[in-house]
């Protein structure tokens, strides 16, 4: 059963004023009632330690380094066997909401976006495992 005192979050992006963001919407929520810790990478996931950590949600930006965004979520499905849940930020161009899906992401995000919408609908989501754990 997963530890929900802490809430380890993993982005995936080459945007650092996306990932302080991010953070700094995670971190402000959750801190009321447990600890959250937002570990970050700008590319793929071949090298990621994914079991040293107790990772409860993934972030995939639209902006990484070494495949597509759409790759690495197909990658963290298929060849990792991830099965936490994915959160993806993308345009809604070019069908970038149905890519996100199909490849495997549980939540889209269309750039640009309000922080307190992130906010509500990323801790709607977490506070869904924490009761439920």
């Amino acid at each position: 059963m997963p530890n929900f005192n802490s809430i380890n979050i993993v982005v995936f992006s080459v945007d650092l004023v996306f990932t302080e963001i991010i953070k700094r919407i995670l971190e402000k929520k959750h801190q009321q009632f447990c600890s959250c810790k937002v570990l970050t990478s700008f590319s793929d996931a071949k090298t990621f330690p994914f079991k040293n950590h107790n990772i409860n949600l993934i972030i995939v930006d639209n902006w990484i380094i070494g495949r597509s965004s759409y790759e690495l979520i197909t990658y963290l499905r298929t060849d990792k066997r991830i099965t936490i849940p994915i959160a993806y930020f993308g345009v809604t161009e070019y069908n970038g909401e149905k890519k996100a899906h199909l490849s495997g992401a549980d939540l889209f995000f269309s750039k640009p976006f309000k922080p307190d919408h992130i906010e509500a609908k990323l801790h709607d989501f977490l506070s869904i495992g924490i009761e439920t754990a």
